[in-house]
């Protein structure tokens, strides 16, 4: 199997909603025609394909149980679609000044990761949200200063050229030319400096008895 394969976006649209009520490509990526193609670098762009819930309650035991759905409410295709980009949702619990209470830290990544092995490529992982549906983070906690949370905080993080991390980390793990190693770190580099946070939410922790 090719990598065109693993590219399914146009699919993805035929099959999902948006076909069926005729909105097209450009309605979402080339808003008031504008002459660009605006995608999963552009954050509000992300953005709009995306809604996100959640709940925290603290049980009669002292446990506090997180749950967050991010939910594909504004692409006509999966989120995101290719494999090129990753998202992480994650979730925390702060006290009442907002400092994060150590080892509450829960995350899901949102994404299709893919790699070429035994001469084809396969699927390590799809977590994508395809549209109208949602990927669901669930945890809790008990120990520590759980006690001291008031609130949970809710955070989706993206970084739009997350395969190229890799690809460009494992090169750089080989010996090199000092001018290649250069570039390879300049392109590194310039992939991590566009990751952005594409939501965040905080939701107070209520009381069940």
């Amino acid at each position: 199997m090719c990598i065109r394969d693993r590219l399914n976006t146009y699919r993805e649209w035929l099959e999902g909603p948006y076909m069926r009520r005729g909105v097209q490509c450009q309605h979402c990526h080339m808003p008031n025609r504008e002459h660009t193609f605006r995608g999963v670098h552009d954050p509000d762009t992300f953005r709009q394909g995306l809604t996100v819930s959640a709940t925290a309650v603290r049980g009669a035991s002292g446990a506090v149980t997180v749950r967050a759905l991010a939910r594909n409410t504004g692409a006509g295709h999966y989120l995101p679609t290719t494999p090129t980009p990753a998202a992480w949702l994650r979730s925390e619990l702060v006290d009442a000044d907002g400092r994060v209470i150590a080892g509450t830290q829960a995350e899901r990544r949102i994404g299709r990761k893919i790699a070429y092995t035994g001469g084809a490529w396969r699927d390590l992982e799809d977590t994508r949200i395809p549209p109208g549906e949602a990927l669901e983070l669930a945890a809790a906690w008990q120990r520590g200063r759980v006690a001291a949370a008031t609130r949970a905080v809710i955070t989706v993080e993206v970084h739009p050229d997350d395969y190229y991390e890799g690809l460009y980390q494992a090169r750089l793990k080989k010996q090199l030319a000092p001018e290649v190693r250069a570039l390879f770190q300049d392109a590194l580099a310039r992939a991590r400096a566009s990751y952005y946070q594409a939501y965040r939410l905080e939701v107070p922790i209520t009381e069940r008895r």
